[in-house]
């Protein structure tokens, strides 16, 4: 490397310069200092994340109320009786099966 004499004022230009272009050691120390800062305090915050879902998942599930006997009962009433008109019905359709069935068969005989 070779050392030439520079002029003072051509010095404090080229200095000035490059100042304003590139930050300085100190800004970019406190830069590091901010960005540390920050992750340390995201590092907390997922720490503490992290120790909520171990509690939660950890915690009972919300117990499930009992339910009432008068609805159950109600609720078995109502099956029977869905049970019981659908029976009635499938032998409804049943005998309009024979019926159509006979007048067919009715018709068959009078036309022959």
């Amino acid at each position: 490397m070779m050392r030439v004499l520079v002029p003072a004022r051509l010095r404090k230009a080229v200095r000035s310069w490059f100042d304003s272009r590139y930050i300085s050691v100190a800004d970019h120390r406190q830069d590091i200092k901010d960005a540390l800062w920050e992750v340390q305090t995201l590092r907390r915050e997922v720490t503490s994340l992290q120790e909520e879902v171990r509690r939660l998942r950890a915690a009972p599930g919300p117990a499930r109320p009992r339910p009432d006997p008068k609805v159950a009962e109600k609720a078995d009433e109502a099956h029977r009786l869905a049970l019981e008109t659908a029976q009635a019905l499938d032998k409804v359709l049943q005998n309009e099966v024979l019926v159509w069935q006979a007048i067919d068969e009715l018709k068959e005989r009078s036309c022959a």
